[in-house]
């Protein structure tokens, strides 16, 4: 396994209050001789770790790890520069949800950033490819719309999921110093929009296990999740055998459903209990296109982002980012 001499913290300065105090305290345990390969650099603005991630990828001679220090929108920023590239990253949670770790980190590395740091610093990790989807929004005239179309690492969805989305956002910014609104906002908010519209007029077409692309019978859904990861939203878990390392989508569709059927389903949802009950399309593919059938674009949203289309294409990318395992 190949130790990197230069490591580069990315550390998201708006991250969990607890978060951060755990970071701070691990780095200040190990000490300036421990850490005397390591940079370790905040956030001074929206899309910093982004531009910071940029500079490393610019100056890279194939010795360096970036580590995203942060919740899921700091992975996503920093996974969006590096996808491609040989630069490796690493994550370490700070965030209230940190979904994506989930998917890619023991709960004792999730807990406790000490365990990331020591295992940063002695080379104890190994580095190895995983896939990404690769989303492209298109207009009404099948134009790319570039702002909407990015590199996801997690959990791409359309429908519900972004109403619930933009009411939890909405939640957090009314709230901004509160722990606990940010922790219980998407749940709360999930709830909230259950009992308002839940018809989303779009319709998708896929191969599933063969090379022939095929349509959905219906033209409206409560939503579609399309996965790389499992979880999403604070623990839901649209994709229970989700794997970034087997080339495959896994998506989850659910039809247009009732009130009850709906407050029915997402406890299920949440614990990834929901497949193989009534209404509920899973199934895997490489690539998917979700195009609407009303006048409204689509809304969605991919690793918490927000994005907006007429046609929305999802494929998945073997091997697009090389990301450190701790063992």
């Amino acid at each position: 396994m190949k130790g990197y001499g230069r490591k580069v913290f990315i550390v998201n300065s708006r991250a969990d209050a607890r978060g951060m105090e755990r970071f701070k305290a691990a780095t200040a345990l190990f000490g300036e001789e421990s850490l005397k390969e390591c940079e370790i650099r905040y956030t001074e603005h929206a899309g910093h770790a982004s531009e910071i991630a940029s500079e490393i990828l610019k100056e890279d001679d194939g010795n360096t790890l970036v580590i995203a220090c942060g919740g899921d929108g700091t992975v996503h920023e920093v996974a969006n520069v590096l996808a491609g590239s040989t630069l490796p990253m690493a994550i370490i949670p700070l965030g209230t949800g940190n979904d994506f770790a989930r998917s890619v980190m023991d709960e004792n590395h999730r807990g406790d950033c000490e365990y990331c740091v020591s295992e940063i610093t002695k080379n104890d990790y190994v580095v190895r490819p995983i896939d990404l989807i690769k989303v492209e929004s298109f207009d009404a005239r099948g134009n790319l719309i570039p702002e909407s179309s990015a590199w996801c690492n997690n959990v791409a969805s359309i429908g519900l999921d972004t109403e619930v989305q933009l009411r939890a956002k909405s939640r957090v910014l009314r709230h901004p110093k509160s722990a606990f609104i940010r922790k219980t906002s998407y749940p709360i908010s999930a709830i909230g929009a259950l009992f308002g519209n839940r018809k989303f007029e779009f319709r998708f077409e896929c191969a599933r296990g063969s090379d022939v692309p095929e349509t959905s019978g219906k033209d409206g859904y409560t939503l579609i999740s399309i996965c790389n990861g499992s979880y999403y939203g604070s623990g839901f878990c649209p994709a229970p055998k989700a794997s970034v390392k087997d080339g495959l989508l896994d998506v989850c569709a659910i039809d247009n459903v009732s009130l009850p059927r709906a407050l029915y389903l997402i406890s299920k949802y949440k614990k990834g209990l929901h497949e193989g009950k009534n209404g509920i399309d899973c199934f895997r593919t490489t690539e998917i296109t979700v195009e609407a059938t009303g006048y409204r674009d689509l809304n969605g949203n991919y690793d918490g982002e927000d994005f907006s289309g007429r046609k929305v294409k999802f494929t998945c990318v073997r091997g697009a980012l090389n990301l450190a395992f701790y063992d």
